[in-house]
């Protein structure tokens, strides 16, 4: 089972994809149909910031079968399927093989192996989650760069040069329909590597009127947005790719982004603190 084609689209833009049926799996109530190639973003089992693409899949006699669920499948060395969490390894595992399973709740769908199939992932939903991913990235950095005063250290830097608070204190991110809600860390690891929490609290508003004016400012720049990947396997590396105050900037991403900065729209954030250990950062697109 380990030579599954499944080859991925999503990276690319892709919504729509001709098909061919290559494996069909059962878990529990539910059939999971992988295919030689997809356009549907899954949910990553190990971080699941992007949720999983909607959408159907048809068959040459006009069928159509709503995917419920589209999730990481792994296949082990004696060819035994592991679905989403269960999944017992992780993705950088060499002895396992990674695609994506398309979820199908009661009934078993009519396909045959070998089938020809439509996949279809709903493009509205898909826009929306990447205009609201793509101001993510925008967000990251615009943060950096705000709270860069903040660090008394040395620290990792992003690809714009400041000190990476977002990857150094990210805790969850979780990804809607033109919404993003992030929430960092800010306890005794990060004030170790110099970061002053404290004047953070002090200057909230400070920093998000400075956030939303470098967001404000990035947008109106129209960039070209594009993926770069050295491979089309689910656990190919991936990375968002853009152009920001003349410079190229790239950032590690496994989810779907638009194909230019001006697609998002207008993005702002919201910042609390519900406590002197948290940090929560909401971005909204419109």
């Amino acid at each position: 089972m380990a030579s599954l084609t499944s080859k991925i689209t999503f990276q690319s833009g892709s919504c729509r994809e001709i098909s061919r049926v290559e494996a069909i799996a059962q878990r529990g109530d539910d059939f999971v149909v992988m295919a030689e190639a997809t356009p549907f973003h899954p949910r990553d089992f190990q971080w699941p910031d992007q949720p999983e693409d909607r959408g159907f899949i048809g068959t040459a006699d006009g069928k159509r079968y709503t995917v419920a669920d589209a999730v990481f499948v792994g296949i082990s060395p004696a060819g035994i399927f592991s679905i989403d969490r269960e999944i017992p390894v992780k993705k950088n595992d060499p002895d396992w093989y990674f695609c994506v399973g398309h979820v199908f709740q009661g009934e078993r769908p009519l396909f045959a192996r070998g089938e020809e199939i439509v996949l279809q992932v709903d493009e509205a939903h898909r826009r929306a989650l990447s205009r609201a991913h793509s101001a993510a990235h925008l967000m990251a950095l615009a943060l950096d760069r705000s709270f860069a005063p903040l660090w008394r250290k040395e620290v990792q830097m992003d690809a714009l040069g400041s000190p990476d608070f977002d990857g150094l204190a990210m805790d969850v991110s979780s990804i809607g329909p033109l919404c993003c809600h992030d929430r960092y860390r800010l306890g005794k690891s990060l004030r170790k590597k110099g970061f002053s929490a404290e004047e953070l609290g002090q200057n909230l508003k400070k920093h998000e009127d400075e956030i939303n004016a470098s967001l404000a400012a990035w947008l109106a720049e129209n960039a070209s947005v594009s993926q770069r990947s050295n491979g089309d396997n689910l656990t190919s590396h991936r990375f968002f790719c853009t152009r920001i105050e003349d410079r190229d900037v790239e950032m590690p991403c496994g989810g779907t982004h638009v194909r230019s900065l001006a697609e998002i729209g207008t993005a702002a954030v919201r910042l609390s603190m519900p406590d002197e250990e948290t940090l929560i950062i909401d971005t909204l697109v419109k």
